[in-house]
């Protein structure tokens, strides 16, 4: 299985240098950077990581998350927008990034909420919460097409580049496999199934994600809320999560998993997503950041990898 990591060298924790961070990506064995990118502008900068990583063996895995205005644009502008963006970036990059992931968690936006309207013309109950996203008729229709056509937008685009590049779609995990069930019965294209896995066993939706006949990546694991309840906890839950992978892997078409992430956040607290990250930073009096040692999620990390790659695990 391929291991890599998520960052956000694009737009966050300015003073780490993009040849640093890769350091630290292939230090823990792992082989892909996924960053995401959001508008076209940002070429230069992805350009930069991209050679910075090609240095150290390691493969940008982009998530386009183009930013349009999903609550005001129609679907038609929102498919043009997503289009043209996913050519843009698709052209100047498909001899160097084989994989492209379209979307980040976008089916969010579109989850069923109190007294909505089925499509099958039902009301949601307005007592419950949420819904759980597990079957089509969890998302609200008028929002979904949004959402159907940003998707298709960046799937056309890509396709337009090169139809042999491999575009990667998926949820936030969760109980949300009923928005792939959308996606198929929109005719949506894509070649990966995408997951995401934060502390629950991922079994039962691997095995509704193998119904589609598609590889699956888990794009973003971690233990649940990072290091919030001590960096012992987050190294013993990503150490749990890991091998579970790794044995999943045996039984369904797991192709590769990316840990969430690779540097905190500090600016995010008091919330969690301040503590995501397995290395910490800090501050510099004039701004930007450094990265100080890693947590010891870090080094249980880069054993698994290591372990994993020699048939160990």
């Amino acid at each position: 299985m391929q291991w890599g990591v998520n960052g956000h060298p694009i737009t966050a924790y300015p003073g780490v240098d993009y040849g640093e961070q890769i350091a630290l990506v292939a230090g823990m064995g792992a082989t892909s950077y996924r960053v995401n990118v959001s508008h076209a502008d940002q070429a230069p900068y992805l350009a930069r990581l991209v050679e910075a990583a090609k240095a150290q063996g390691v493969v940008i895995l982009p998530v386009l998350t183009p930013g349009v205005d999903l609550a005001g644009a129609d679907p038609d502008q929102l498919r043009r927008a997503a289009h043209d963006f996913a050519t843009a970036l698709a052209a100047r990059f498909k001899d160097d990034i084989p994989v492209w992931e379209l979307g980040n968690e976008l089916e969010n936006f579109a989850i069923l909420q109190p007294c909505e309207t089925r499509d099958d013309g039902t009301v949601y109950p307005c007592d419950w919460g949420p819904a759980g996203g597990l079957g089509a008729l969890d998302y609200f229709g008028p929002r979904w097409a949004k959402v159907s056509a940003v998707l298709r937008g960046l799937s056309e685009g890509i396709e337009a580049v090169d139809p042999d590049l491999r575009k990667a779609i998926g949820t936030a995990g969760w109980g949300h496999v009923g928005a792939f069930e959308r996606m198929r019965a929109d005719g949506l294209d894509w070649d990966i199934s995408v997951w995401h896995v934060y502390g629950e066993d991922p079994e039962w939706a691997f095995a509704r994600l193998a119904e589609y006949d598609r590889p699956i990546w888990v794009t973003e694991i971690n233990h649940p809320l990072g290091s919030q309840d001590g960096e012992a906890a987050q190294a013993e839950g990503l150490r749990r999560m890991m091998l579970r992978l790794v044995e999943l892997s045996g039984r369904f078409d797991l192709e590769a998993a990316h840990l969430y992430q690779l540097l905190d956040e500090p600016y995010w607290a008091p919330s969690f997503e301040a503590l995501m990250g397995l290395v910490p930073p800090r501050a510099l009096p004039g701004g930007g950041w450094r990265p100080l040692a890693p947590k010891p999620a870090y080094a249980v990390a880069r054993a698994i990898m290591e372990e994993d790659s020699a048939g160990a695990c």
